[in-house]
């Protein structure tokens, strides 16, 4: 059952975002983040580094444990950059993980067209992964991040270079063309993203199955672009974790009932009540707790080479 703190919240951002679903505005390109000089923890060593004319921002806790490392690819829909909310998420995965966070911090404009920023993070990944060889690395995306993540994962697998040690994708947008049946189902349960109950599915179905820009010519079901259209064999042990309120909740159910069948090991856990990102928008929530610990618990089955199928709380 869905906790108070949830209801409240959720009412919350339904009112919030109301101007934005009344008026068909995308939240990534219309909501601004305040970017303040970063302070990090006094327990982690902070740097920013330069991977072939990308910025990479590298966390370290200073009693990491260097066997294994994390790299986070940021979502925000090809239009916010590396943000204080993504900058608490490396914190908190340091502070779960006790392993060095590298986050990619990509170019970002609404005046992109694809592929420019999956070239981009492909081939800052490819030389991170040179610097950190011998390193596990574990990659972690949510939203389009997560998409940029399992582009890479495909390229990498096509080019020969041994793909991360496991994924971790939070509510991944991964389907451009977006014909999931979440979007009808949930056309009025999202509370970020859903139309108004005085909008007919039916008259503003565009706007919910939104088109991003970033496509440009390119068809939505090119594989590289939309990675729901990807075959999923020789990838790692995969995490999946969506809330059910998604208008996208079907990215997720398609990228598991992929993976699956390729015979990768793999878990989705949909939690009843919530949101696209709802552990990074609002970490302070029952559910969001319970989320980041099944992450920690992914995470430390891997560094201890446990039985992944044993780890997991079912809902």
């Amino acid at each position: 059952m869905i906790s108070l703190g949830a209801k409240i919240t959720a009412l919350l951002l339904r009112i919030y975002t109301y101007p934005y679903r009344k008026n068909h505005r995308s939240l990534s390109r219309s909501v601004k983040f305040k970017h303040k000089p970063y302070n990090p923890p006094k327990n982690c060593n902070y740097e920013i580094l330069n991977i072939n004319d990308t910025k990479v921002e590298m966390l370290k806790p200073s009693c990491s444990d260097d066997a294994m490392c994390i790299v986070q690819f940021h979502g925000g829909g090809h239009t916010q950059a590396m943000n204080g909310m993504y900058r608490k998420v490396a914190e908190h995965l340091c502070k779960l993980t006790e392993c060095p966070i590298y986050s990619i911090d990509y170019k970002v404009s609404s005046e992109l067209v694809f592929p420019s920023v999956h070239n981009e993070v492909y081939s800052a990944y490819v030389e991170l992964y040179r610097k950190l060889k011998g390193k596990g690395i574990i990659a972690i995306g949510d939203s389009f991040g997560a998409n940029l993540m399992l582009s890479t994962c495909l390229q990498l697998r096509n080019d020969g270079i041994p793909l991360p040690k496991a994924l971790i994708a939070i509510s991944p947008y991964i389907d451009l063309a977006a014909i999931g049946d979440s979007y009808k189902k949930n056309c009025y349960r999202d509370p970020l993203y859903s139309l108004p109950k005085n909008q007919r599915f039916e008259d503003y179905e565009q706007f919910i199955r939104r088109k991003t820009p970033y496509c440009g010519y390119a068809s939505p079901f090119d594989s590289k672009l939309s990675p729901a259209y990807a075959e999923y064999y020789d990838f790692p042990d995969m995490l999946i974790q969506c809330g059910e309120l998604e208008t996208s909740a079907s990215d997720s159910e398609t990228l598991y009932l992929k993976a699956k069948s390729a015979g990768i090991k793999v878990e989705l856990s949909e939690y009843g009540g919530m949101w696209h990102d709802f552990l990074y928008l609002t970490p302070f929530l029952k559910e969001s707790k319970i989320a980041w610990k099944e992450i920690q618990q992914f995470i430390f089955s891997l560094k201890n080479k446990l039985p992944f199928d044993k780890i997991f709380n079912k809902r």
